[in-house]
């Protein structure tokens, strides 16, 4: 599967989001996508799982046989996304998982929990993988949540998958971890949005935004030696990390 971006535009009530966005994600990839509030990630989001449409330039998706689609919605299939927050419904764990595939067994649900660093946890619950939980996950810390939701992300097994601030409510042993299971996920493309650096330094290329454009990019060593932005901005989040 490839996704390519030509002069990619959108605009909304007169004011331009993103202008002359190009990039490319090929199979396999992993891509972080980092910049502040406002300066057009959640825009790119929107336009790759195709909830709304460009207003200049093309975002194609090219599939396994080789056919080419405009992204819209009938290629939001190929992707899964764990958006930022507390997406879990009331009810067990694994009904929660099966709502991406009903017909998953337990071993299956496992699985998805132990790649997304979930199942330790989960393992020690009354009942396991059927313990219920309330509305928005009650009964789970908030990165207890959100891995939950990367394992219900799993088990889709889309070829892409889009992963908004997943890594934010976690601690920094068990954000390591899930950074190594999707390095160990072959095949499937990964984008990566974050505020925090150390979400994306390990991505094949990192996209900065800046005011709807790609300001710099490339990987977090390239960046940390040509980009004083970049720099500056890791040097500042690791002295809070250190704090």
């Amino acid at each position: 599967m490839l996704v390519a971006s030509e002069n990619l535009t959108f605009g909304f009530l007169g004011e331009t989001l993103l202008e002359n966005v190009n990039f490319t994600l090929s199979e396999g990839d992993r891509v972080g996508l980092i910049g502040g509030n406002g300066e057009g990630k959640t825009t790119l989001l929107r336009l790759l799982l195709g909830l709304m449409q460009p207003m200049g330039g093309t975002m194609e998706l090219t599939d396994a046989r080789g056919t080419v689609h405009t992204l819209g919605t009938r290629t939001r299939r190929y992707f899964s996304y764990v958006p930022q927050g507390n997406t879990l419904l009331a009810g067990s764990i694994a009904q929660n998982l099966r709502l991406v595939d009903p017909k998953a067994s337990d071993e299956q649900i496992i699985a998805a929990l132990e790649g997304a660093c979930a199942w330790d946890f989960v393992s020690q619950m009354p009942g396991t993988i059927h313990a219920r939980l309330g509305e928005g996950g009650l009964g789970l810390s908030e990165g207890q949540a959100q891995r939950i939701a990367i394992a219900r992300a799993l088990m889709r097994k889309a070829p892409a998958m889009i992963l908004d601030e997943i890594t934010s409510a976690l601690d920094m042993e068990t954000e390591h971890q899930i950074q190594q299971e999707l390095k160990d996920m072959k095949g499937v493309t990964k984008v990566i949005i974050a505020h925090r650096i150390s979400a994306v330094r390990h991505a094949d290329e990192i996209i900065i935004l800046q005011d709807g454009k790609i300001a710099e990019r490339g990987t977090h060593e390239t960046l940390l030696t040509d980009c004083p932005v970049y720099r500056e901005i890791y040097e500042s989040q690791f002295r809070k990390e250190e704090a």
